[in-house]
């Protein structure tokens, strides 16, 4: 999960759902990257609930179930984006991450 200030970025990272809710409520990123294989849950299922509660944070899902089955799941479901782990590479989140944070502080 990224949170952004003025000049700074802040990176969390959550094993489980219950520590992924924890930070949503007590920090409000501004960016989540959710993976759809999850060890106690349906990462689809978490995508869902996630939007369901906070409509604004921008989820972007980065998995290896590089299928179009799990990328129309995902954003059906409300996935602002879903890239493969394996056809991404460090330039590309980078400008994702620029882009989306850059939208929504326009916004």
């Amino acid at each position: 999960m990224l949170q952004t200030s003025e000049t700074q970025l802040y990176v969390n990272e959550a094993k489980k759902t219950a520590e992924a809710e924890y930070i949503l409520k007590n920090e409000q990123p501004d960016v989540i990257f959710l993976d759809i294989a999850l060890p106690n849950n349906d990462g689809i299922h978490f995508l869902e609930t996630v939007k369901s509660r906070y409509p604004d944070v921008c989820l972007i899902v980065l998995t290896s179930h590089d299928s179009i089955e799990y990328q129309k799941a995902s954003l059906r479901r409300g996935a602002n984006d879903f890239l493969s782990k394996e056809r991404s590479n460090r330039l590309h989140l980078h400008d994702l991450i620029n882009s989306t944070i850059l939208k929504e502080k326009t916004i």
